[in-house]
């Protein structure tokens, strides 16, 4: 039971905590505390989150602590937004007495740990008109020092915006601001100057344009002379090299005439050497023949002429003789018997006396 009790009354009171202890402070802003009873503005910005804050004793002021923009331009953004004030653009007129409009935009927020003092000083609502007036003030005071040729130049606008920021932070400061940039965002002069610039940029342009014609006719004039001594120092390294080239042909065309003469002479040696040394070779090998077929022929009488040479002889010769037919008296006794092969011999082929 005293469970319960104790959770109900948790439940019950923290709510009432927070609505009567606890203070809020939203996203992208800064809160600034008040007592209400003499102790006076708290000196200290207090950011998004809870803070204590006793209800019925201490009231808050809510300051934004994104950054303000300032706008000076004939166009504008769709849409609503608490950060933007949208004016009209500027018309300065310069030092040379020409009328300019100018369009530009500042950013600008609240110094960290100033938000209390805006407060303080009871600026918290019109701080943004103030500084708008500072901020035309300067603006009105410093882009004048810039000639209508100054204006056409970026470089002496920008450095005009980068001395000018300084003097602005140092006005906005009396009500705890400062600018981030200043951002020039376009600017235009009159019509009638417009057209005379128009017509003076024309003029310049086309007196560039004869400034550039004439170098380019001055580039070309060079270049031709150029393009003349390249050709004659072509043609001349031409002539040298189709003169060091017909020297080298000749050289060698003559280099190669006497290796063929050479190679001629050594091909008549080589083959009058080679034919002479081929008869040799042939007489050599032809006596050599001869002497061999004489010794064959000397070798073949001398077995010839042994017994059984003259039998190899006879034998041939009875192989070669062709008697068709032979007549034997039996009766005569000079016939020798048929078995009688020795008489038989030496009566066909007679005897070796």
């Amino acid at each position: 039971m005293k469970r319960i009790a104790f959770l109900f009354l948790f439940l019950v009171l923290t709510p009432l905590v927070f609505v009567f202890f606890i203070k809020r402070v939203p996203p992208a802003t800064l809160g600034v505390k008040q007592g209400m009873w003499g102790s006076g503005i708290v000196l200290d910005d207090f950011p998004t989150g809870f803070h204590l804050g006793i209800s019925g004793y201490h009231k808050w002021y809510f300051m934004p602590a994104k950054t303000h923009f300032l706008h000076f331009t004939a166009s504008r953004a769709t849409g609503h937004s608490d950060i933007d004030d949208w004016n009209r653009p500027l018309s300065i007129r310069t030092t040379d007495g020409n009328t300019i409009s100018v369009e530009l935009s500042i950013p600008y927020r609240i110094m960290p740990g100033s938000a209390h003092r805006i407060v303080q000083d009871g600026l918290q609502i019109s701080y943004r008109e103030r500084v708008k007036s500072k901020v035309l003030g300067v603006l009105r005071a410093e882009l004048p020092q810039l000639t209508s040729e100054d204006w056409q130049d970026t470089d002496m606008r920008l450095k005009r915006a980068q001395m000018t920021l300084p003097v602005l932070n140092t006005q906005l400061s009396e009500f705890y601001c400062e600018a981030e940039s200043l951002l020039i965002r376009r600017f235009s002069f009159s019509p009638e100057y417009e057209k005379k610039l128009q017509e003076k940029q024309f003029l310049s342009q086309k007196a560039n344009l004869d400034v550039a014609l004439t170098r380019q006719a001055e580039e070309e004039k060079e270049t031709t002379i150029l393009e003349r001594e390249i050709q004659a120092a072509e043609m001349e390294k031409t002539e040298q090299w189709e003169k060091l080239i017909q020297e080298a042909k000749s050289e060698n065309e003559k280099s190669i005439a006497i290796i063929l003469a050479k190679a001629e002479i050594y091909s008549a040696e080589t083959r009058g050497e080679g034919n002479a040394e081929r008869l040799i070779s042939e007489a050599t090998g032809k006596l050599a023949i001869e002497k061999a077929e004489a010794l064959r022929k000397e070798l073949r009488t001398a077995a010839l002429d042994s017994e059984g040479g003259r039998i190899l002889l006879a034998l041939e010769a009875a192989k070669n003789l062709k008697l068709p037919n032979v007549t034997l008296d039996s009766t005569d006794p000079a016939v020798p018997m048929i078995l009688d092969l020795d008489k038989l011999v030496q009566l066909l082929v007679g005897s070796e006396n």
